[in-house]
């Protein structure tokens, strides 16, 4: 799964455990159509090709699909036509009807769903593959509209994700650590220059507490003046001195007939309250409404978090991510820039989120990256995740040597997983469609016999 693996379809995690008709033989050449060439219409054929070296592969791409995976494909032995696989004929010069299967891995899930109910009265005996973004209407799709099989790589590799970011650390230290770390000595001086720092963000509860203090010192000079110069009970020069502050004035007490010191006291106080409150109050207006408030809750359970999974990105993959982790009732983190996204709003106030650049170290140690058992980085950007992972990493290694963190990366590059694999074991590289696309090939060239036993989100319970 991280560098193009076999296409092994006895992994469990890869199809494995689906069941087939004997009706149908491993000997029988299989024609099969591949519409959209992506990063997962490319992995499909790869795996096509390798549990089928004998099938027919053709693919429907557009005409500005980029020649290195033109090349790619026809290297494999795929035939290519250029189009636009929703119109009919496109798909008849694919040759459609003497195909045995249709597989759509256009990222557009109205697209091949659209192009896939065309396709079912073009061709009643093809055996059609959809590949879904939305994994919660896959049931339904097979089910009204004779889809044979709707799979969503997003939730097949959320699955994936969290069945190794939940495995268990060794109690061990990896040999560098034992070798260079020691309890009782600090390590050695890095004779490289010491990382840039930013200085810590500004605290957007220094105002509100600054005047809160303004004003409670205000109060109680008032009361402590009233309550000397007028001889009043504390009560009443409580009373009185509220009564100013708030511009109400009753008229049961006043400061006509008193000293102009106390009266231009007086004075002092009406106006000075009257702007703290104001001031008071438009600060505690915009503390809530800012999500200032919201934010300070989510640091606060963040901070109580311990032996977690902090989860870096709300896309899809990362929003399923969090939704089996929440069905497993396993305490998570969620860092996530897009504070308006549906994602974080349909989460908020259920699971703490540090809103923020994941990759950065403020919002690391805020979701409590040196008390976390596992960080997994689902962002659709390569360099992104990467750069999540080395931070973290670099955050444990400089403040708490002896824990131990497993760190999850997505990477859709084949070849950079590879390479990172080859070079350090302290990183997990994953990608959706590794993970997806064996099951695809392996539906795609035999006949699956579906159980009925379908989750809500497309996935087979025997798939987890």
């Amino acid at each position: 799964m991280v560098s193009n693996p076999p296409c092994d379809t006895a992994n469990p995690s890869q199809g494995g455990n689906l069941l087939y008709n004997d009706d149908v033989s491993n000997d029988e050449v299989s024609s099969v159509i591949i519409c959209g060439l992506g990063r997962f219409g490319i992995r499909v054929v790869e795996c096509v090709r390798e549990q089928s070296p004998s099938a027919s592969i053709t693919v429907i791409t557009a005409p500005a699909t980029r020649a290195d995976r033109i090349r790619r494909i026809e290297s494999l032995g795929a035939h290519t036509v250029f189009g636009d696989f929703r119109f009919a004929e496109t798909r008849a010069e694919a040759g459609i009807k003497e195909a045995t299967s249709l597989i759509f891995c256009a990222p557009s899930d109205t697209d091949n769903l659209a192009a896939a109910l065309d396709a079912r009265g073009e061709a009643p005996h093809l055996r059609i593959l959809i590949r879904l973004d939305e994994g919660r209407f896959a049931q339904r799709l097979m089910q009204d509209f004779g889809i044979d099989l709707a799979l969503s790589p997003a939730a097949l590799a959320a699955q994936e994700f969290c069945l190794v970011a939940l495995e268990p650390m060794p109690d061990m230290l990896p040999p560098k650590l034992e070798r260079d770390v020691s309890p009782r000595r600090k390590p050695a001086a890095s004779p490289l220059p010491q990382r840039f720092r930013l200085p810590p963000p500004y605290d957007t509860r220094r105002p509100l507490i600054l005047l809160a203090i303004l004003l409670m010192t205000l109060f109680l000079a008032g009361v402590e003046v009233f309550q000397q110069a007028l001889h009043l009970p504390l009560v009443d020069a409580i009373y009185f001195t509220a009564t100013i502050i708030t511009t109400v004035g009753f008229g049961d007490y006043n400061l006509l007939k008193e000293s102009p010191a106390l009266k231009l006291f007086g004075t002092v106080l009406m106006f000075g309250g009257v702007m703290l409150v104001a001031l008071l109050t438009s600060f505690i207006t915009n503390f809530f409404l800012s999500g200032a408030a919201s934010e300070l809750r989510n640091e606060r359970m963040a901070k109580r978090a311990q032996n977690h999974l902090i989860v870096c990105g709300l896309g899809t993959v990362g929003f399923e991510v969090v939704r089996m982790l929440s069905e497993q009732k396993t305490p998570m983190v969620i860092i996530d820039d897009s504070p308006d996204s549906n994602a974080v709003r349909l989460l908020a106030g259920r699971i703490p989120i540090i809103q923020g650049d994941a990759s950065s170290e403020s919002a690391l140690l805020r979701a409590g990256v040196l008390r976390a058992r596992s960080i997994i980085a689902c962002l659709s950007d390569d360099a992104k995740n990467l750069e999540i992972g080395l931070t973290a990493q670099t955050l444990i290694q400089e403040r708490r040597p002896e824990h131990r963190m497993r760190i999850v990366l997505r990477c859709f590059d084949a070849e950079l997983a590879r390479r990172i694999r080859e070079a350090s074991a302290d990183y997990i590289l994953l990608s959706s469609a590794d993970i997806a696309a064996p099951i695809f090939a392996q539906v795609a060239l035999k006949s699956p016999t579906l159980s009925t036993a379908e989750s809500a989100d497309g996935v087979r319970p025997d798939l987890i």
